[in-house]
């Protein structure tokens, strides 16, 4: 029998500075993702610029040798894992492949990326995942095996604790994927869910607003037009981008916004129960998309207002699951 040295007990001077190491560790890991993400942005960026003839990266033939390389070798990849039973490839993007097999195969897939990282000198980084759901490619939320989530596309969360890269993508309203998550992981339906988000952030949604925008209090009837020209009509009031009505007989008579104060180039609004128009655009008259029962907020209050409608919030979280294929309701 081998002889066994017993376990050294840690002063508590020694079990502080090992945290403090811990500590540090994480915090370096932390920038470094950081870092990582920035120069992400820039080879992104970079890249993009090889296609555009008005910039001097131009290179059309880098960017088909980086486009066509990396996809023929994807579908190297996936032709070598279909073939393994037990395995199967759900989706494939520009880097990345979405495979899902049997415990028993694990062994042979990795092998299939080993040999082709050797081959090509490519790096390959795991990331498991405990749950996948998608609308495409692009949109999906996935919970990962160590309880964190990653969420990409129409799903992506506005917070840095979740998104690293969340100043890219502007805030559209996170506490309805915020519910969604909370139904994939736990089984909590939105109506039960949304009771545990007080934070006003995660229910506005933020947009530019080119030219400016205003919210009306209500509208009346104007009957204005006048005849420009024979069969030409305009009314004095409208943006100078509005084309004329051309026709014979005098156009009827037309709803205008009264009331309600300018904003500028961005708007926030939240859902409301009151019956207010729409944002508008200043410019062109035009409605701004997806403000349709929305209450313009410039400034965030401290507290849930009363007149935020919560069961737009809940349907809302019911049609993200719907499109990603899961079933609530």
């Amino acid at each position: 029998m081998e002889n066994s040295k017993p376990s050294k007990k840690l002063s508590q001077q020694e079990r502080t500075s090992l945290q403090t190491k811990l500590e540090k560790l994480k915090t370096e890991r932390r920038k470094n993702l950081q870092v990582a993400n920035a120069l992400k942005i820039c080879l992104n960026g970079t890249f993009g610029k090889l296609g555009s003839i008005y910039c001097s990266f131009y290179a059309p033939e880098l960017m088909l040798a980086v486009t066509l390389t990396g996809q023929l070798n994807l579908l190297c990849l996936i032709h070598e894992l279909e073939k393994i039973k037990g395995c199967n490839v759900k989706s494939a993007n520009t880097d990345g492949l979405l495979v899902a097999y049997k415990p028993n195969v694990r062994e042979r897939v990795l092998k299939v990326f080993a040999k082709n990282a050797k081959h090509t000198g490519f790096e390959y980084e795991e990331t498991p995942y405990a749950k996948y759901a998608a609308k495409d490619v692009n949109n999906f939320i996935a919970l990962k095996t160590d309880g964190k989530v990653k969420s990409k596309g129409l799903y992506t969360l506005n917070d840095p604790k979740d998104n690293p890269l969340y100043l890219m993508k502007n805030p559209t309203m996170d506490v309805c994927t915020r519910m969604v998550i909370d139904y994939l992981k736990c089984g909590t339906r939105p109506e039960s869910s949304i009771l545990g988000y007080t934070d006003m952030k995660d229910f506005v949604a933020i947009r530019n607003v080119q030219g400016g925008g205003i919210q009306y209090t209500g509208y009346k009837k104007v009957d204005d037009w006048v005849e420009t020209a024979p069969g030409n009509w305009r009314r004095p009031d409208w943006p100078s981008l509005k084309a004329s009505v051309r026709r014979k007989s005098r156009p009827a008579p037309v709803d205008v916004g009264v009331g309600g104060e300018p904003f500028g180039r961005v708007a926030r609004w939240y859902m409301t129960t009151a019956d207010l128009p729409p944002l508008t655009y200043l410019s062109s008259g035009n409605q701004v998309p997806k403000t349709e029962g929305a209450r313009i907020c410039m400034t965030l209050p401290d507290k849930l207002p009363k007149d935020l409608n919560k069961q737009w919030y809940v349907d809302e979280a019911y049609a993200i699951l719907e499109s990603i294929g899961v079933k609530a309701r």
